[in-house]
C-alpha cells in the first residue's frame, strides 16, 4: 500500500478555497496523480483541501471521501497572523535541552504542551483507525497486515497535520518534523508500506514534499508557510 500525502494548493484563508494559482497548481497534481494509478482520493473536511481534491476524483471517476481528523490542526500559539506551534524557530525547538531528551516538549519556550499532546494522540488514534480499515493494524512502530493491499491512496490535507502524521508513522519526533521539514503547497509525499516479512509493513517515505507536477507545468513552488528567508 502507497499512500500521497498532499498538501492542498495555495490558500484563499480567508474563504477557505483555493487562489487562482491555488487551482493551477490542483489542475497539475491531476497529470501526475493519473500517471501514478491513484484508486482512492481521501481528504479534509476544509475547502482548500477539498477543492484541490475536486481535481483529481473528477478527472478519475473517483468519489472523495472526507475524514474529519484530516482538517489543520488548531494550535494558535500568539497573536501573530496564522503563527502556530509548527511555526516555532528551529533554534527554538533544537535547543540542546530539548535535543538531549527529544521526548521532553517542557523544554521547548513557547510549546504548548498540553494541547500538542492531546493533538498528537487524537492523530495517532485515527490513523490507527484509518489504517485498520485498510488492513493494517499498528504494533508499536510497525504494523501487521491483516489484508494485504496494492491500493494507492491520494490524501489531501495540509501542512501542520501532514507534518504531524509523518511523525507518527515514520516515529519521528514532532518538534523535529516540524523545525526539519516543510510541505509546499501542492507537494507530494509518498509513504510506502514496506512489507519486508509475510504479516509485517513498516511505512518508509519515498519522498517528501516533492513538486514534479508544478515543474512538468513551469509553475514555481508557491511560499504560502514561509516563514523566513526564502527565494
Amino acid at each position: 500500500m502507497k499512500i500521497y500525502l498532499i498538501r492542498h494548493g495555495d490558500p484563499d484563508y480567508a474563504n477557505d478555497t483555493l487562489t487562482d494559482r491555488g487551482h493551477r497548481e490542483a489542475e497539475a497534481l491531476v497529470v501526475y496523480l493519473k500517471a501514478e494509478n491513484i484508486q482512492q482520493v481521501v481528504s479534509s473536511p476544509l475547502g482548500r483541501a477539498r477543492d484541490t481534491a475536486r481535481y483529481t476524483a473528477e478527472s478519475l471517476g473517483l468519489e472523495v471521501s472526507v475524514e474529519a481528523w484530516m482538517t489543520e490542526l488548531s494550535l494558535r500559539i500568539d497573536s501573530e497572523v496564522r503563527r502556530s506551534a509548527w511555526d516555532i524557530h528551529g533554534h527554538v525547538m533544537r535547543n540542546p535541552e530539548y535535543l538531549r531528551d527529544p521526548s521532553t516538549l517542557e523544554r521547548i519556550p513557547d510549546m504548548p504542551v498540553g494541547p500538542v499532546r492531546d493533538v498528537l494522540d487524537e492523530i495517532r488514534r485515527n490513523s490507527d483507525r484509518f489504517l485498520a480499515s485498510l488492513g493494517y493494524v499498528r504494533d508499536g512502530g510497525v504494523y501487521h497486515i491483516e489484508k494485504r493491499s496494492d491500493r494507492k491512496i491520494a490524501v489531501f490535507a495540509h501542512g501542520g497535520f501532514g507534518l504531524s502524521w509523518l511523525s507518527i508513522l515514520l516515529e519521528i519526533p514532532l518538534p523535529l518534523m516540524w523545525s526539519g521539514f516543510f510541505l509546499h503547497t501542492s507537494s507530494v509525499t509518498q509513504i510506502l508500506f514496506d512489507e519486508r516479512s509475510d504479516n509485517l509493513a513498516t511505512p518508509r517515505c519515498l519522498m517528501i514534499g516533492a513538486l514534479p507536477h508544478l515543474f512538468a507545468a513551469s509553475l514555481k513552488p508557491g511560499t504560502a508557510g514561509v516563514q523566513a528567508n526564502y527565494t
